[in-house]
């Protein structure tokens, strides 16, 4: 597929850089500008600079950066022409390919209209005569018809194949009906996976219908209440959420969301004006959903049931959210088994009161847990304890940690330095509960390390300060990805040498395999005790990562018709082929490439 240079530039003009990166990086404004943590490399100071004036973004440390279309396409790992297709779906913007060039067929777009065909159909449906009982049901729970059309609410009829009957006539094939859990093989044939239920449709963060969910108009025992959709190519239920308003917009401008459990919470919640609510979707929250709403903000306020499974998936979702730096808050509603019924019984500023009056987390988890222990027994006192180690395991900065420690110190009446032992000294996670250091999957592993690869490593183990010129180089080995991550998280300098191999070799988080690999990699660096080597060895490898990215910086100003760029780069291309340069000026030249894209 190929675009015009004219349309290439349109659609960049069009775009906003704030809105595009605001998708994937928390925003904060910043004078004219904004910015964030840097997602590109780990980034624990915000020097991910967006500016709204010249709608462009750049990460001071790293020098990732540019328009919006090269954020896209960069973050998510695309060719330019992908980028440009999926931006161009996705904001409406109108740009069409060059006449004379076929577009690659879409696998899952089969799918996206499968589904987008059902919604319609659903849609259809609770406003016919078919659809009275479902209309009545959500009457009564005071959804009003404004209401169900502005969120799709719909109505799948009683019969056994109405749906895939009517998709079957719209020209789509039954497997790929079933493919996406619209309909199931039986032994008389195929039937619908939805019948005599009201629909509430599932999106995408992009704003796409991907599933459905259906609750069901009988009352009968042996009928699950709420089914979903199934996994399919286009839904995977841990990776999205229910009611993301305005592809996550409102939770970001609100800085804050509000967890649920249920499809009637989350309605409830925004019919009362609490827009930010969303909620898993029939599974225990996971990671991947943390990350997909860490996009839109740190802070969230859980608002589980109140029954005691509702209290431990309060506990274990507060938990996964730790892990990712959140601000957690738990929202305990007295006299009302879920939020729905409180907003029902109490409205909007009872709600609202409870909101204001939420629990931080970690003291909801010390009131949850100490129900269950007698604080004046030893033994028990010290069980209390160690409820809290799964937490301690997930919080993320030395100063939360120490708070946290004081506080149920002062509580217990127990010497801190004995709680930071049991808690955090001589509690670390388990490795193969969730790995420390996640190594990235590249299409094609390569058997055999990128020779630059190798050299900068077999650098970085024998003089490890030197990692801060390498740590944000786009790696491809797994094994190299991994250790220059955890020598990343160290603080090492030129006078207080450390053994790092050994410190690698006894640490669990690496495989045997892979020690057999690091100490073979290190052996071979032992010739970098002589300082002449080392030094003519680093300067080759920080040459070669720039030469690299050179040449990727050529061919992709050439590609998307950046001319002028392109011979910006090309004369620093030109002075690193001039001759031998030493570290200042490898620096200089580094320099001068990231201001092209800023």
């Amino acid at each position: 597929m190929k675009y015009s240079p004219e349309d290439i530039e349109k659609l960049r003009n069009q775009l906003n850089i704030v809105e595009v990166v605001g998708e994937y990086v928390e925003l904060k404004r910043s004078g004219a500008n904004f910015k964030g943590l840097c997602p590109f490399h780990k980034d624990n100071n915000p020097s991910f600079t967006v500016s709204p004036s010249k709608n462009i973004c750049k990460c001071f440390v790293c020098g990732a950066g540019g328009d919006p279309l090269k954020f896209y396409t960069e973050y998510n790992k695309l060719t330019f022409p992908q980028g440009i297709k999926e931006l161009n779906e996705k904001y409406n913007l109108g740009i069409k390919p060059v006449r004379g060039y076929t577009e690659k067929q879409d696998t899952n777009r089969k799918y996206h209209d499968i589904v987008e065909d059902a919604l319609e159909y659903f849609n259809e449906r609770i406003f016919s005569n078919e659809g009275r009982e479902a209309l009545e049901y959500l009457s009564k729970r005071q959804f009003k018809p404004d209401f169900i059309r502005e969120n799709n609410i719909g109505f799948a009829p009683r019969g056994w194949n109405n749906l895939s009957d009517h998709l079957l006539n719209k020209g789509h094939d039954i497997r790929d009906i079933i493919t996406v859990g619209l309909a199931k093989d039986g032994e008389k044939g195929h039937y619908d996976t939805f019948r005599n239920r009201v629909i509430f449709p599932i999106h995408s963060p992009s704003g796409n219908v991907i599933a459905f969910g259906g609750r069901t108009l009988e009352d009968k025992k042996e009928i699950p209440k709420y089914i979903n959709s199934p996994e399919s190519p286009i839904f995977h239920k841990g990776r999205n959420l229910y009611g993301m308003k305005e592809r996550g917009s409102v939770i970001r401008r609100k800085a804050y969301s509000i967890l649920m459990e249920g499809y009637m919470d989350v309605l409830s919640a925004h019919s009362f004006g609490f827009d930010v609510a969303v909620a898993s979707l029939g599974t225990a929250f996971t990671d991947d959903q943390a990350k997909l709403l860490k996009r839109y903000t740190s802070n969230v306020i859980i608002a589980f049931d109140m029954d005691n499974a509702g209290r431990f998936a309060a506990e274990k979702t507060g938990i996964v959210l730790k892990a990712h730096g959140f601000n957690i808050r738990v929202l305990e509603l007295k006299n009302a088994k879920d939020p729905d019924e409180f907003l029902k019984k109490y409205g909007k500023q009872e709600f609202l009161k409870h909101v204001k009056g939420s629990k931080e987390i970690f003291d909801y988890l010390y009131e949850f847990y100490v129900k269950e222990y007698d604080l004046s027994n030893l033994m028990a006192k010290q069980n209390f304890i160690n409820r809290f180690k799964e937490f301690f395991q997930n919080v993320e900065t030395d100063l939360e940690k120490s708070l946290y420690i004081d506080k149920l110190s002062k509580s217990l009446d127990v010497d801190k330095e004995l709680l930071k032992e049991t808690l955090i000294i001589n509690n670390k996670k388990i490795i193969s509960e969730k790995k420390r250091y996640e190594v990235p999957s590249p299409p094609e592993r390569r058997r055999e390390i990128d020779k630059l690869e190798l050299l900068s490593l077999q650098i970085v183990l024998h003089s490890p300060e030197l990692i801060r010129y390498f740590i944000d180089k786009r790696v491809e080995d797994g094994l190299v990805y991994k250790i220059f991550q955890y020598l990343g998280e160290g603080t090492f300098d030129a006078d207080t040498k450390k053994d790092v191999m050994k410190e690698i070799l006894n640490d669990d988080n690496f495989e045997e395999s892979e020690k057999v690999k690091i100490l073979e990699i290190g052996t071979n660096s032992m010739e970098y005790s002589n300082e002449s080597i080392l030094k003519d060895d680093f300067l080759e490898a920080l040459g070669g990562w720039l030469r690299r990215e050179i040449k990727e910086h050529l061919e992709e100003c050439k590609m998307n018709h950046r001319m002028a760029e392109w011979f910006k780069v090309r004369m620093i291309q030109e002075k690193m082929n001039n001759g031998i340069l030493n570290l200042e000026e490898i620096e200089k030249l580094y320099d001068e490439l990231k201001k092209l894209t800023f």
